[in-house]
């Protein structure tokens, strides 16, 4: 990806912003315990004793929850989704699932609908393409508070996601939440997130190399163009943006869809 020397203004307060809607969303759930100590690791997998965090009721770590197992099946089946809305009617999961989408929901209005930019979708959009290729600027202040030896410091001083699985769990929660609240007054910002993981991770398989992602998907400035037009028209679509992220999960797993 071509970064200009020089960027306008504009274009650095926008790298800034893009850098802290993704810090901020790290420090309440893979960073809690810098800076948010008081939620002893609530959104994220717990602390490791007293709280148990939420998203260890529907993401995999450790184990693999059967809701998230039933996620996978309908995607690689592209059919039947009654073991997915099943195990999403738990109580204690569909819980879970919406808290953490009621956390995502103010943090974006915080920096995406609150920014004055007229184009809500092409902006988070180019956030998400910049994450995937790991062109924003490094985070230096986060990286000065991980050890050498804590597991996260690989990745602590950067504003990208490289763990590939992480994409489709995004996209997983997203459709996770609008099959418990339906087209609610946040649909919109869900489309607009969904677009966000198909492009996000489209660009981050053919920048990193380490999962398999469409062939017409290259590591230069004509697939960014290409992204940035698909991602405009999954923004209005639920439906078919949850199609592209599901045929690249197949592609991830298949070679093909």
């Amino acid at each position: 990806m071509s970064i200009p020397e020089e960027k306008s203004i504009e274009d650095a307060d926008d790298e800034r912003r893009y850098g802290a809607w993704l810090r901020e969303l790290d420090a309440w759930t893979e960073y809690w315990d810098i800076y948010h100590p008081e939620t002893q690791g609530h959104f994220y997998f717990g602390n490791g004793g007293s709280e148990q965090g939420l998203l260890t009721r529907f993401l995999p770590r450790e184990r693999r929850p059967a809701v998230f197992t039933a996620w996978t099946r309908s995607v690689l089946s592209a059919g039947d989704v009654t073991e997915f809305l099943r195990e999403l009617r738990a109580p204690e999961v569909s819980a879970a699932v919406m808290e953490v989408d009621a956390l995502t929901s103010r943090l974006f209005r915080k920096y995406f609908a609150e920014s004055g930019k007229r184009n809500v979708a092409a902006d988070y959009i180019e956030a998400m393409l910049r994450c995937g290729t790991d062109t924003l600027p490094p985070d230096t202040e986060r990286d000065s508070r991980i050890a050498a030896d804590d597991w996260r410091k690989r990745t602590a001083g950067r504003n990208m996601i490289d763990n590939d699985l992480m994409w489709f769990a995004w996209a997983f929660h997203l459709e996770a939440s609008r099959a418990i609240a339906g087209q609610d007054e946040e649909d919109e910002r869900r489309r607009i997130q969904l677009a966000g993981v198909a492009v996000g991770a489209a660009a981050n398989f053919a920048w990193r190399g380490h999962r398999r992602t469409r062939s017409e998907y290259r590591r230069d400035d004509d697939t960014l163009a290409l992204l940035r037009e698909r991602g405009s028209g999954w923004a209005l679509d639920f439906d078919k943006g949850a199609a592209e992220v599901h045929a690249l999960y197949r592609i991830r797993e298949w070679g093909h869809e």
